[in-house]
C-alpha cells in the first residue's frame, strides 16, 4: 500500500512541477495590451463598412505592434505605431478619408500618450520622434478641420 501511494505521489508531482516550470513568470507575459484590440476592432468595423480599400496592411501592422508590446519593446511599439499612423495619413491600401479619420480617432482615444508622443522637450526629440509628433499634429488638424466643416453644414 505504501509503495502504491509513493508511486501515485510521484506520478502526480512530476506533471505539476512541469506545469509550474513552463508557466510564464509574469501573468501578463503573453498578453497584448487591450488598446491594440480596440484599434483592431475599429479597423475591422471600417473594413466591414467600406466598399473600397485594402485593410490587410493595417492588421499586419497592428500585429507588429502587438508582438513588440508582448516582448516589452517600448521602442518597437512606438515605431510600429508611427508606421501605423503614416499608413493612415497616406490612406495606404486606398482606404477612404472617413475610415482613416475614424481609425485615427480610435488610436488617439485608446493608445497611451507615452506610446504616441514623446514625453520630453521638443528640442530633445530625435528625428523619428519629431516625425511622429508632426504626423500626429497634421492628422489631428485635418480631423479638426473636417469636424468644423461638418458642423457648419448643419
Amino acid at each position: 500500500m505504501a509503495r502504491s501511494f509513493r508511486q501515485m505521489a510521484v506520478v502526480m508531482i512530476i506533471p505539476a512541477l512541469m506545469a509550474v516550470s513552463l508557466a510564464p513568470r509574469d501573468a501578463n507575459a503573453w498578453v497584448a495590451p487591450p488598446w491594440i484590440d480596440k484599434i483592431a476592432l475599429v479597423v475591422m468595423e471600417q473594413k466591414t463598412l467600406s466598399t473600397t480599400g485594402n485593410f490587410t496592411p493595417y492588421f499586419q501592422q497592428l500585429e507588429v505592434v502587438s508582438e513588440a508590446a508582448v516582448k516589452g519593446e517600448y521602442n518597437g511599439k512606438r515605431k510600429g505605431m508611427n508606421r501605423f499612423l503614416e499608413m493612415l495619413e497616406t490612406k495606404e491600401g486606398g482606404i477612404s478619408t472617413d475610415a482613416a479619420h475614424k481609425i485615427f480617432a480610435a488610436v488617439v482615444k485608446s493608445v497611451p500618450y507615452a506610446v504616441l508622443l514623446p514625453l520630453k522637450r521638443e528640442d530633445k526629440l530625435d528625428p523619428e520622434e519629431k516625425a511622429l509628433t508632426e504626423c500626429m499634429t497634421r492628422f489631428a488638424a485635418a480631423i479638426r478641420e473636417q469636424d468644423e466643416r461638418a458642423a457648419l453644414g448643419y
